[in-house]
């Protein structure tokens, strides 16, 4: 009888404990899940505090040339718009590729904004939507598929005396 109790029992803490690991992979889930969403739906702004800036990105070396075309077609697009705000930022932007390999094989590009636009949005998946509204879909997951490490931006300031 008690050999019967012991497995009734540990029968118990099995169930118990499965019931536990199935609403912690269901909460995961629906967690990560939140978290896809909110970075399709709202990504961060991208500007610059300063009167230079730089966006480092970090791009995976079969992709460097997806990358490139894309942000070509970024620039180019604002550059030739009828808007004064996007016209300025595309005269401030140049885009460079670093020689040397980065981390983990990722291909260096280094966008220097020189000047900024004081309060305007530099995030590629906003201007792309602004730019391309019928193409943003492609051209942002050819973008965004491009990246490796990631992307970070950097506030410049001149040095007096230089």
């Amino acid at each position: 009888m008690s050999g019967v109790r012991m497995a009734h029992g540990f029968g118990w803490r099995r169930l118990r404990a499965g019931g536990a690991l199935a609403v912690a992979a269901a909460a995961g889930a629906a967690f990560g899940m939140s978290l896809a969403h909110r970075s399709e739906a709202a990504q961060p702004a991208k500007t610059f505090e300063a009167p230079a800036g730089l966006i480092l990105n970090y791009v995976r070396a079969d992709r460097a040339t997806a990358f490139e075309s894309v942000a070509g077609r970024l620039v180019g697009a604002l550059a030739g718009s009828e808007s004064a705000g996007h016209r300025a930022q595309a005269s401030g932007w140049k885009m460079y590729r670093a020689l040397e390999p980065g981390p983990n094989g990722n291909v260096l590009y280094v966008w220097l904004i020189d000047p900024a636009v004081a309060g305007a949005d530099y995030s590629a998946a906003g201007l792309l939507n602004e730019t391309f509204p019928t193409e943003v879909q492609s051209l942002y997951e050819t973008f965004n598929g491009a990246f490796g490490v990631g992307q970070a931006l950097i506030n410049m300031e001149p040095v007096d005396g230089f």
